[in-house]
Order: C-alpha cells, then structure tokens, then sequence
C-alpha cells in the first residue's frame, strides 16, 4: 500500500508547511526555471505562484521542485503520462502524490533500488519515522547519511571533492540538494561516482558539451541518463555498449522493450554480480576471483569487482584480465582438444580398451565412425572411465579411411558394423539398433569427451521414472561455455540449445527438466521405446533433425524427455561435420522436412522473437511453478529453521512443483555444499540476491503462479516490489511462512532482563504487513493462536518433518550428553543456552557423575563467533559443524537447554527420531505441546538444579531412558511424518497442476 495518496493540490505546500521534502513548493526556484510563468507572475506572492502552478503549471508540463522532474518522470513512465493526457491525473506530479510514490522521480534517484539497498527502511519503519517514502527519507536523512540513492551520485565521493568554501553548505543543504542546485546554476562539473566520468565523457563527445553550453543540458551526468538514445554513449572508458550487447545478445530483447535503459543499467543491476565483462579488455569472472579483489571487498573496500578495479585495482596495476597466454577462444580450445587426443595415440596402441559383455549390461552404446580415428579413442577412453559396469558397445564404421577402419585392434569386446560408404550418424544409429540386447540405448558422438559419472547418472535418472524415455545432458564446448542445457523447438520449427554461450554454473542451466528434445551428442533412449517408433525418421538422413523429430515423436508416445545436468559431456562441435558451413545448410534443408511433418505440434510452440525461452524451456509446461524466497539458500548445515525450509523445498519438489529458490542474501558456501542439499529439480539462484530480486520479478512477470515468502520480515524487505507487480496486475498469490514469531523471542528477551513487553502489540506490528497475503503458516498451534488473536484468519499450521531412524546401540553403551545448536552470531539463543548450561549446570552435573560426565558441542558456527571459552574445559569437546548420526549413536543424551526462542525447536525432533532421549527447558516443552516425562525431561529454564536433576535422573534409569525414547519416537509417526507434511503442503499449495496451463 502507499504511504501517501492525495492529489497534488492537497499535498503540496509553501516552504515551512510541509514536512515532507519533496511536497515543497519553491515559488522562487520555479518562476526561475519557468520563464512562461515568470513573465505572468511578476510581483505574485508566493501563495499566488503556487496557486498558479496548480491551476495551470500542472498543464503546462512545469515540474513543482527541484526535486521532481515532470518531463523526465513523463518519458519514464509512458502510461502515466498517457493519464495525464486523458485527464485522468492533472500532472505527471499529481500522479506521483495520488499512491505513485515508489516509482522513481527524478533522473537522479531510484525509489525501489534505494528501498532494496537498504532493508531497514521498511513501510513500517518508514511511517514510524515520520517520512512519506524513500525518496522523502533520503531528501531528508538518507543524503547526509551517505547513502546510495543512484549508481551514480555518491554523496561521500561528492563532498569529498568540494572546495572549502562549500562545506558549510553542502552541510546545511544535504550532498544531494547542494549538487542539484550546483548543476543548476551551471557550476563546474565534478565526479559523483566511480561509476561515471564526467571529463572523459565530454572529451569523447564534444557536442554534449556543446548542447551543455547552450543548457540544452544541466551536465553531462544529465545528458546520460536523460538522452534519447541511451544505447549510443558509454559512461566511461572501462563500459562499452556496443561490446556488452553484442557479447551478451539475451539482453537485447529486454534493452529494446524498455525493461532495461541501456547495457550500463544492466550491468550496474546483475552483470557485476554476474561477472558479465563490460568491455573486451576487462574480464570481471577473472578480475573478481583475484584473491586480493575477494579480500577488499570483504573487508568493505569497495562493493564490487567493477568498482573496486575502478577506484583501486587500476592504481594498483592489477591486472582486469588472464594474461595473453592464458586467453583461449574457442578455436583454440578446439586445436587443443583435438591435439589432447592425438598425443594419446601411442597409448592406445599399447593399451587396448576393454568392452566386454556378457550380455548382463544394462545399457548399449552406439557411436558413428567416420574418420577421427583419435578423438573416437578420446571418447572411448572417457566412456569406460564414465561407466564401471558392462557396456555393450556397438560402433558403426560409417566409410572410414583412417585407422578407424581397424578400430577392433584397439577395442576389445565391439560389435563392429561396417560400410563402405558414408552412411551418416541417422542410418548408421538405425542399422545399430538391430544389434541391439540392451533396455536401453546410448547415441553418443565421436568428439565428445564425457564427465565423471556421465552414463551411470544418466541410467539412473531413466530408471527413476518408467515414463522417461529419453536422457540428455549438459553439453558443454571445448572453451567451457554451453552449447546447449536441454534444446527448444521453435513454432517456426527453428531450435535453440538453452543458454548457448552462458556459463554451466548457471543456475538456469543446473536443475532437470522436461524439455522438448536433447541432442544427439548424448541421447540416452528405452530401446522398446526406440523400437515401436521404428528408430530414427530416415527421412532425414544423413543428419541433422533426426534427434529432434525422435524426441518430439517420443513425447508424443506420452514419454517424458528430460534434461539432467549431472551428465555433462565436452563436446567439440562440428568436430565430426566436413565444415560448418555444408553443416548450416544440410540443418536448414532438414528443417522444412520437420515443419511439415510437425505442422500440428509447432502450432502450439512460441514464436522465436518473443519472451517466451523462459517457459518454452520447460516442456511440462502445466506444472504449478513456485518462488521460494529465503534470507539465504537453506542448507541443512545451517540449522536456524532452514533445515526446516529444506524440508519444505524437498517436499514441493517431490510432489512436483517447479520450484525457484531465491536467497537475498549472498550465497557464502561452495557449489558442491550447495546442489548436495538441494532437490535436482529446483532452480537455485545462487548467483542472485535482494539487489537482483526486483529485476528478476520483472523479467519474469507472468511466470510464476505462487510466491513463497520464508520469514515475516523478508516479507517487508520484498513489499515495494510486490507491490509494484500488484499495480501491473501480474502478482501471484503470496504465502508467507512466518517460520517463528520474532516478538514471542524479544518478549522472552525482555522477561529475562525484567523489563515490560507488550507481546500483542509487538505481533501486530510485526504482522502489519501480511493481509494480502493469501496464506499465512505458523510454526506450531500455538503460534498460530496467537497470530488468530492479533486478528489473522485461519493461520495454517506447518511444522518440522522428520521420519524416526533410532539408531541401534544400547543404553549400557552409550555416553555422555550432546548439544547441537547453530551460532550465527555471538547474540543467538543457541550460544546463550551453552553458556548458561556450561557455566550452571555442568558443575552440578559433575558433582553426581563425575568422570563420567561429559559434554560434545556441534553446530555451524557464523565467522563471528568463538567458542574459544570452552576450548580448555576439561569436559567439553567442540566438534564444529559435522556429521551427527554417529553421535546420536554415541551419546546417552540430547541436552536443550534453551532460553530464549520462537517456533518450534528442530533439533528436539531431530535428536528424538535418532532416539535419543532429550532434557530441554520447559519453554521448549511447550513451544513442542509434548509431556513433561513421558516424551522428554523438562526443567524452568531459572532452575539450575533442576535441570541437572533431570540429566542425572535419565544417565542412571534405564527404563526411563527406554520409556522416553519409545514415547518420542511414536510422537514423531503421529505428528511430523513425511505423508502428513507433504498433505499440509499440498493443501496450502493447491493441485500440482496449473488450471489453463496443460
């Protein structure tokens, strides 16, 4: 909702009258700016100016302040300014005033990126300090503050090049209001930003200072941001238009439909962050990863790559690129593979390959030979090493004139097919399919060199689905950019290879999909499959289609298609084609076969020039897709509820949602730590945070039918730009998991430190926000009874999932306690309990056990904390963030002794399916609804002696370690088993399937 929404005429005030900054009407500045109206207003008083101004300057096109710009605002905002045309608002201004105060209004400052870059500025915070929106905060604070409202105006960088003189201003005023009033008077330019160049923008286009000269233009920064023709000047020298459109063509499209100004505006917003280079010289994924640039802007040097080898790295002399020697295009790449497989020869002379089969292997390999004698042993070498078990290779000699002609002395174990012509990969694969004994058939290319684990993770994902009927994989070019992440079918029955020239870390191109076909570099087929549609279509032989026409055929039958990206294959391409050319012909020839073959299917295709790669890169296009958005990507290693929200994202995933998750804060772990805990049909933007999020909504608006928001206060982080899709009608239902209620902790907080703490109140304003959500979900029932009080309907309740596994040893061999707890932050809840518990009950504990007592700490901890307290007492032992099944074994038992928390405490549910039995604070007890000695053992987190009681009472009973463990685990099969949350999700989400969309 806007914070304000009246008309100009009631907004706007004489200085003096108006708290809000940009409301300000300045009669002296205006009459100044506006000669038409000075010439008619000469001797009015100011109420007369302003009078005017509303009566007819709104008409006239004038601007009110030197804050708004009425033109600019116009020419942004195209449908606003067709408003004003039809009478609909009086002004572009009017417009703003009247619920449009998060659109952007002045050349000089971004609403929603200010909001984005700093997320305590929340509607809530906003309201509470008296201001009308971001802009109204950053006039008034933000400024003097030194924040950021554009790329380019750095208020600290600007008054650190003021002259003297101009200090005592520049401090009355604020950097921003001193600038604008500078520009105005046509004082000299200097620089704002490491982001522009003023001088050397005027040096490359002198006639930008010649319209500067006839105040065409208030200064160059003006000229840049403001021209016609953003695509056609660069910012300066280190950003290049021309290069960054043309090295990146997928920008494009939304550069020319406006979504973006030019490449430099989207570079600023995600290519930095995506390593994109902004000029042929500058290569920022190198320059980024220098381990000097990574530890600068960590320590807050500079806030990226590019600014930090604009204001340090050049004066430093660092290099922004990989020396010449260690540049290599794709020509080169090739060259290099193709000699990597030449000097092989001599051991494949010496060391023959091994195929043989004794008609137990479960998958047949068919390749087509012609020539290439040593890139067909490169990739036979990588396909034995891909595979341990049995293959049945069958090679075609497709008229071979090298020593592939004797390929059987180099390859044991083959059936070896042989013509004496050229036959082509089609009929060559069909003539194979005879020989065939296998359940499956892998068509794989000559010059290709396979990844570890490539066939055995292909036959693996064939066999998870009877309804499969094809596998490809991530094809991936000599150089290390894609060729292809799964292929789509045009409705002019041209194809793409998705993300063709994008990096494979792409998270677009990491997670399976159904697709409309994979190539034949790597096609992994059902033989009966294969079978009952007769092989590949001969019609387009020699090649090129075939593999399309096959899976679209496939499809068709009712079998999926699916792109896995754990198979990733190298692949020289055109390395088996006499020339690329004669290859681009024979492909443009066989497509017109398949248009009129297809003419029914590809009616229903996209159209190539549209937006439509993103959906069309999916095949199952009727599943329901879901953004989950999350402070971090949800690692189980983490602890802190995001074991939670992965259970929540492996459910969604196995009842068959399309699932992004989003995180806004940056990833901080490795890829490997990252896809080991996230289901492989996720898309995981690990390369994306809050800073992108905005952007990412916009370019896929229409795209998502659920937004999933983890967490009450990201809700509001997110809130402006929810709304702003509200406002374009394209906002999805929201479901905001509020996965525990901050105000229940800072009430337990304020009860430990005697203070007052109004619990309702604190709910309320923490939940101010969420009424238009279409779900909320609570932790537990007693949370949500409490969000029923504050006065929210029907708050669902989700909580933890976790399927008993006891672990097998016995009482009498176990020992000791464990405590597991992730400590992000000196001040958590977790670092309090061990403190407490280390420093209270151990001593009272030891004095029963003694030597007997001992104490195991695990759990992640953040890079501000230090366990270093602990690290002599003689009986604890830090174990760090590690594997726990063992010690669940291991230990006699799960101590909680928690103090301060809200929601639901997972690792009680986790400690408890292992079977070990657990002593935790009453405040847990009841945050879980479980009994005081029959689930647990429980003690009033005041009660030192008592706690300690409980651990002694349960090291030394047996039969109530027994009955607690039995209890716990039955409570489990009731309460948080995998079927009863997945019917909790799917009810919250609705059918798997999108209405309208099959």
């Amino acid at each position: 909702m806007p914070l304000i929404d009246l008309p100009a005429r009631a907004l706007l005030r004489l200085p003096g009258q108006t708290d809000i900054a940009w409301a300000v009407f300045d009669p002296d500045w205006y009459l100044t700016s506006h000669p038409d109206a000075a010439a008619r207003m000469q001797g009015a008083v100011p109420e007369e100016v302003l009078a005017f101004y509303l009566e007819f300057g709104q008409a006239l096109g004038h601007s009110p302040n030197l804050f708004f710009d009425e033109a600019w605002h116009r020419r942004i905002y195209p449908k606003i300014a067709a408003r004003v045309e039809e009478g609909e608002f009086a002004s572009a201004y009017d417009a703003y005033c009247r619920g449009g105060s998060d659109r952007s209004p002045h050349w000089l400052f971004e609403e929603l990126p200010y909001r984005r870059r700093y997320p305590d500025l929340t509607d809530a915070a906003l309201v509470e300090g008296g201001v009308a929106n971001g802009y109204d905060h950053y006039l008034r604070h933000g400024s003097r503050e030194g924040r950021i409202g554009h790329p380019t105006f750095d208020a600290a960088l600007y008054r650190a090049q003021l002259a003297a003189d101009e200090v005592e201003a520049v401090e009355r005023d604020g950097p921003f209001l001193h600038y604008l009033r500078r520009i105005a008077s046509a004082g000299p330019e200097i620089r704002t930003s490491p982001y522009f160049a003023p001088a050397w923008y005027l040096a490359r286009y002198p006639e930008v200072t010649e319209a500067i000269a006839r105040r065409e233009w208030l200064c160059s920064l003006h000229h840049y941001l403001c021209n016609a023709t953003p695509t056609a000047f660069d910012p300066l020298p280190d950003f290049s238009e021309v290069y960054y459109l043309a090295r990146y063509p997928d920008l494009v499209p939304v550069v020319e439909d406006g979504s973006f100004r030019n490449g430099y505006v989207h570079f600023l917003r995600h290519g930095v962050q995506e390593a994109r280079s902004p000029s042929e010289p500058i290569d920022l994924a190198y320059y980024a990863a220098l381990e000097e640039v990574r530890s600068d802007i960590e320590h807050g040097l500079a806030p990226d790559a590019f600014a930090h080898w604009l204001t340090i790295g050049r004066a430093k002399g660092l290099q922004p690129a990989p020396p010449i020697e260690e540049r290599i295009t794709e020509a080169q790449a090739k060259t290099l593979f193709r000699r990597k497989a030449d000097m092989l020869r001599p051991l494949f002379g010496r060391a023959k390959l091994h195929f043989l089969s004794d008609r137990t292997a479960s998958v047949s390999v068919v390749v087509v030979l012609h020539n290439r004698f040593a890139l067909t042993m490169m990739a036979l070498a990588s396909l034995q090493a891909s595979y341990p078990g049995d293959i049945e290779l069958i090679l075609v000699d497709s008229g071979s004139t090298d020593e592939t002609r004797f390929i059987a002395r180099y390859v044991d174990g083959a059936t070896v097919l042989r013509f004496e012509d050229n036959v082509g990969f089609l009929r060559g694969c069909n003539a194979a399919l005879n020989a065939v004994n296998t359940e499956a058939v892998l068509f794989l290319n000559n010059d290709v060199e396979l990844a570890p684990g490539a066939v055995p993770l292909a036959l693996q994902r064939l066999q998870s689905d009877p309804k499969i009927g094809a596998v490809g994989g991530k094809v991936v070019r000599t150089h290390g950019l894609l060729q292809e992440a799964g292929s789509i079918v045009w409705r002019d029955g041209s194809t793409t290879g998705y993300l063709r020239d994008e990096s494979p870390l792409a998270p677009e191109a990491n997670f399976v999909r159904d697709v409309d076909f994979c190539s034949g570099v790597f096609l992994l087929v059902r033989t009966d499959v294969l079978r009952a549609l007769d092989g590949f279509d001969e019609a387009y032989a020699p090649a090129y289609y075939e593999d399309t026409d096959l899976c679209v055929r496939i499809n068709a039958a009712g079998y999926r298609v699916v792109y896995d990206p754990s198979v990733m294959i190298h692949h020289l391409e055109y390395g088996s084609a006499t020339s690329v050319r004669a290859s681009e012909a024979e492909i443009g020839f066989r497509r017109n076969i398949f248009v009129r073959k297809h003419a029914a299917w590809l009616e229903m295709r996209p159209e190539p020039s549209g937006p439509g790669q993103l959906t069309a890169r999916l095949s199952d296009t009727a599943k329901k897709r879901v953004l989950f958005i999350e402070d971090q990507l949800p690692l189980r290693s983490i602890g802190s509820g995001f074991v939670r929200s992965n259970d929540i994202l492996q459910t969604m995933a196995a009842l068959g949602y399309a699932v992004t998750v989003f995180p806004l804060l940056p990833t901080r772990f490795d890829l490997s730590a990252v896809y080991a805990d996230m289901p492989d049909t996720v898309e995981v933007m690990h390369d994306r945070t809050l800073d992108q999020l905005q952007e990412f909504l916009l370019l896929r608006k229409g795209y998502y039918d659920v937004i999933w928001v983890e967490r009450t206060h990201n809700l509001a982080r997110i809130r402006p730009m929810l709304n702003h899709l509200a406002r374009e009608q394209v906002l999805p239902p929201v479901i905001l998991d509020s996965e525990a209620i901050a105000a229940v902790r800072e009430a337990q907080v304020a009860a430990h430190d005697g203070a007052a703490y109004d619990l309702l109140a604190a709910v309320r304003e923490e939940f101010a926000g969420v009424h238009d959500c279409a779900r909320i979900i609570a932790v537990n029932g007693a949370e949500a009874a409490l969000l029923h009080e504050v006065g929210l309907q029907a708050p669902a309740v989700l909580g933890h999932m976790r399927r008993p596994i006891p672990t097998p040893r016995p009482f009498a061999r176990r020992t000791g306690m464990l405590f597991v707890g992730a400590m992000h932050r000196m001040d958590s809840p977790n670092y309090d309990s061990l403190c407490w518990f280390v420093d209270e009950v151990l001593p009272l504990v030891e004095r029963a056990l003694g030597w007997e007592t001992r104490l195991t700490v695990v759990g992640y901890q953040g890079a501000e904390v230090s366990l270093d307290r602990f690290a002599d007492h003689p009986r604890v032992t830090l174990r760090g963030a590690i594997a726990t099944e063992p010690l669940y074994d291991s230990h006699k038992m799960f101590v909680a002794p928690t103090r301060i928390a809200a929601g639901t405490p997972y690792k009680v549910h986790e400690a408890a399916s292992f079977g070990l039995p657990v002593v935790a604070t009453e405040l847990l007890q009841r945050q879980l609804g479980w009994d005081a000695g029959e689930d647990l053992l429980a003690a009033e987190a005041t009660d030192t002696a008592g706690f300690a009681d409980a651990i002694i009472r349960l090291h030394r009973d047996e039969a109530l370690w027994q009955r607690l463990r039995s209890n716990a685990l039955a409570r489990l099969e009731r309460e948080a088993s995998p079927a009863h949350y997945a019917a909790t999700l799917a009810d919250l989400l609705g059918p798997a399937t999108a209405e309208g969309r099959l």
